[in-house]
């Protein structure tokens, strides 16, 4: 069986900065089926609401439980957790395919790993190198709910923190962070929030080109809209 694990223009979001900008985007997604996919999705309450729902992922057709997104992203997160080391084969060779693409399109590539999971991809090793450092022309970024990483030495890789309130204790990292924060709001998109500004993150997705100490303001999508855990900022 054959994987293809990163998907170019297959998000509305991503096709948005792909329009305006010198960049193209590919993201992967996996199945958050775990906490080794994502750690911190009990502790942060994301679980339920999670954008693995939104889209075509959670378009399921009546009396079915599920669909052919889902089911391949089932297949890769399988192959990630039951062989490691042909995930990261076929990953090198499919970043190795896009930045060809990119070449002949006259565009930047920059990747987004974790499209809906939370894997520390710094400390996935091949030959003792990440995947950064095999790319270092890449741009890399991701959405975390890590609060602990660290990767500030990483000049490719991008980091934006999701904040929750579903747990105070992990909601007081806010104070913390170093880097932005996005936060998913229900309703109107306040103008700061907690002393800084926002800033409408659904507008583009390419978050390493946000200027820093910011907000990054999202809109609830898919089951996200039906969150009360606190995952979910009400503001209507």
């Amino acid at each position: 069986m054959s994987y293809k694990l990163l998907t170019v223009s297959g998000n509305p979001k991503v096709m948005k900065g792909d329009k305006v900008s010198k960049y193209l985007t590919a993201i992967m997604h996996l199945s958050p089926i775990n906490t080794k996919i994502c750690p911190y999705q009990d502790i942060a309450g994301c679980k339920e609401a999670c954008l693995n729902t939104a889209g075509r992922g959670g378009i399921i057709k009546k009396g079915e439980t599920t669909n052919v997104i889902q089911e391949a992203r089932k297949r890769k997160t399988n192959l990630y957790l039951e062989d490691r080391s042909s995930f990261m084969t076929y990953l090198i060779t499919d970043i190795m395919k896009f930045v060809r693409y990119c070449e002949k399109k006259d565009k930047l590539p920059c990747i987004r790993l974790n499209g809906t999971s939370d894997i520390q991809w710094e400390t996935i090793k091949i030959d003792g190198k990440h995947i950064f450092d095999i790319f270092p022309d890449v741009q890399f970024y991701d959405y975390t709910k890590i609060p602990t990483r660290k990767v500030s030495d990483i000049k490719n890789y991008h980091l934006t923190w999701s904040y929750s309130e579903a747990n105070m204790k992990y909601a007081n990292w806010f104070d913390k962070i170093a880097y932005n924060i996005a936060v998913v709001f229900n309703g109107d998109m306040p103008i700061h929030f907690k002393g800084r500004e926002v800033v409408n993150g659904d507008e583009t997705d390419l978050r390493f080109l946000d200027k820093g100490n910011v907000i990054v303001g999202l809109k609830a999508k898919g089951k996200a809209k039906k969150d009360t855990s606190g995952f979910v900022i009400q503001t209507a």
